[in-house]
């Protein structure tokens, strides 16, 4: 196996662009594709039972009913589910069946340190393979990341992700974090890279941790057409296609772009994502790219020098964090302010 390795996460990451909404002969299809495909990693979607599962979405109230989705023969690829413990209850967790996925990620954020442990343990405990994807890494200073990989070293996890949630971190900065995870977990840990695409940064960033000089095994996130939240993210297909024609030939290109045609291109005629002038401000400005979601569903007029002015009042506190309440207080005030 190589040391490199390709995560697709459009069922789960693409889902914000579609509310977890996909047919269910597409989730088949582009699951067992990107199988086919030799994709290593399938990131099927979200644990979620805050909500009525109905079908047609990758919004899974239950680990059981995700195994009716999965080919039988994987093929050597790992599938994984994501958690936020905000949408899934700890008692929800059922022990590990081979017909379902194999892994789970949990994703939280650094105020939610303590609470994604004692999930991580939860889900160690029930016999699944943990995967660890602490948001905007580039929040955490080298202190605080550093003692909360001392606090993951002791759950084993199989992966850890370096996480630009907002779009803004450079190859130097994936670099930093790299040097802390290789530093402190044993050289059987996965070290992940997920990316956005705010300032267009995600393939000059994969292309440098495809350099990077290590024995350690790697994963790079990506998804199809680069569906997902805000400014999206890696292209499967570019990042595929760059592997195959640098390193060996592996992944199947035409089936990919075969998914993309069928299903993705259709999703992007009716919901944007991708780079724009207004993702790129948000990440200048180091806001969480919702800043401008939610103003959008508020003013669809907003001009993007208003929007430059706009963010600079957020105060630094805040700026990681969005509600639409709090846009909507902070538009607010922007427009008395300018009247």
């Amino acid at each position: 196996m190589s040391k490199f390795s390709l995560l697709d996460c459009t069922l789960r990451d693409g889902g914000y662009i579609t509310d977890g909404k996909f047919n269910d002969s597409a989730i088949r299809d582009i699951i067992g594709t990107l199988i086919l495909s030799h994709i290593d990693y399938i990131e099927v979607g979200y644990l979620n039972n805050l909500k009525p599962y109905n079908g047609n979405t990758t919004h899974w109230n239950s680990l059981e009913m995700i195994g009716d989705f999965i080919p039988k023969d994987r093929r050597g690829c790992t599938i994984l589910a994501m958690v936020d413990v905000d949408q899934f209850g700890l008692d929800d967790f059922i022990p590990f069946e081979s017909r379902n996925v194999e892994g789970i990620r949990i994703v939280f954020y650094k105020h939610q340190i303590e609470r994604a442990i004692k999930y991580a343990e939860r889900i160690k405990n029930y016999g699944y393979k943990l995967f660890v994807q602490p948001m905007v890494t580039i929040d955490y200073s080298k202190s605080e990341y550093s003692a909360l990989c001392e606090k993951l070293l002791n759950l084993e996890p199989q992966c850890v992700s370096i996480v630009d949630s907002f779009g803004y971190m450079t190859p130097q900065d994936f670099r930093k974090y790299f040097k802390i995870l290789d530093n402190i977990f044993p050289s059987d840990t996965i070290i992940g890279f997920h990316s956005h695409q705010n300032m267009e940064l995600s393939l000059p960033t994969a292309i440098d941790v495809l350099s990077y000089n290590t024995e350690r095994k790697l994963i790079i996130d990506c998804s199809l057409l680069g569906m997902g939240r805000g400014a999206g993210n890696l292209q499967t297909e570019l990042i595929a296609n760059y592997y195959n024609n640098n390193f060996t030939y592996k992944y199947d290109i035409s089936e990919i772009i075969r998914l993309v045609n069928d299903y993705i291109a259709p999703i992007r005629d009716i919901s944007s994502w991708g780079y724009s002038p207004y993702f790129f401000l948000t990440a200048l400005n180091k806001c969480h790219p919702n800043y401008w979601c939610y103003l959008y569903e508020i003013d669809t007029n907003f001009s993007i020098s208003e929007f430059n002015n706009f963010l600079k009042i957020i105060p630094d506190d805040m700026r990681t964090k969005c509600r639409r309440t709090y846009v909507k207080e902070i538009y607010n005030m922007y427009k008395e302010s300018n009247k």
